[in-house]
């Protein structure tokens, strides 16, 4: 029976972006037991420039300076934040571990830039915590661009596979690894350099994202929104023959109002060195429209 649903996840995350790349799948009906809130922790960041702050918070998986081809051409007029997630690089993990907790530690963050320009651009897992942040914090972000995001599952895991699921990814972990994110970039090499900076990740940080993903039904977060949001697709994680609101569908986007889109060709995960000059474009632009009011 796992070998189905292993292949089933694999497909469908490869597909997917993994939340917009990685997983995103709810919680099917489970009530899950809050765990006890967590101090939060001091997330490791590189910081450049002066003016409007531009947050950049990678996906999971990602170091902090995967951002660099793409930030280095907004640093003109920009103060660039680089941030690694949680239990990346030199940040540590929460105790005990979830999204809002990852959260909170990115608010750390924003409190020390100035809310009334703040820009968060966050990537897959990253732009999942950069919305609760934004959701929680309101006051410390202008605006929110998404990259390739999603909210709620690419699959459902019923009941009574989900702790099979969870065996299997824990006897097979490095196999696992490979199979969601070796299909991430626009190619194999790509792809193999996507697997070697997540196994740069202590599987005991991985983990803990993985097992939240696979509960999260996080598309209530948009509802009463009140930041703009720029959606930016990249060519592997926005079809071309899709319009928006069938991604929007797919992605638990439905409540995000009216955001700007944006679908970037030839590009996969690596979208920030695919394509730095398309994608600054497009942040730049959202940015001047944001901060002028628009």
């Amino acid at each position: 029976m796992l070998r189905p649903i292993a292949s089933k996840v694999r497909f469908r995350f490869a597909g997917v972006a993994f939340l917009a790349a990685l997983i995103a799948a709810c919680a099917l009906g489970v009530a899950r037991s809050p765990a006890a809130p967590s101090t939060p922790v001091m997330l490791k960041t590189t910081e450049l420039g002066v003016g409007p702050a531009l947050v950049f918070v990678a996906d999971m998986g990602m170091p902090r300076t995967v951002w660099m081809p793409t930030a280095r051409k907004l640093l003109a007029g920009h103060r660039i934040v680089l941030v690694d997630l949680p239990g990346h690089g030199e940040s540590p993990m929460p105790d005990p571990f979830t999204l809002p907790a990852a959260a909170e530690a990115l608010d750390q963050v924003l409190a020390r830039q100035s809310g009334d320009s703040t820009i968060v651009i966050g990537q897959g897992v990253g732009g999942v915590i950069s919305a609760l942040a934004a959701k929680a914090h309101p006051g410390h972000v202008r605006g929110l661009v998404l990259v390739d995001v999603g909210m709620k599952p690419p699959i459902k895991i019923e009941d009574q596979q989900r702790q099979m699921f969870f065996k299997w990814i824990d006897e097979n972990f490095d196999q696992f690894v490979r199979q969601v994110y070796a299909k991430r970039g626009r190619d194999s090499t790509q792809g193999a350099e996507l697997v070697a900076q997540a196994s740069l990740v202590p599987e005991t940080s991985l983990k803990p994202y993985f097992r939240e993903m696979l509960s999260l039904d996080a598309g209530a977060t948009f509802k009463n929104f009140t930041r703009p949001v720029l959606y930016v697709g990249t060519e592997r994680g926005w079809p071309a023959d899709k319009p928006w609101k069938a991604i929007a569908a797919d992605r638990g986007l439905e409540l995000l109002a009216a955001p700007d889109t944006a679908r970037i060709p030839a590009s996969a995960s690596l979208v920030m060195k695919d394509q730095p000059d398309s994608l600054a474009a497009a942040i730049a632009k959202f940015t001047a429209k944001t901060l002028a009011g628009k």
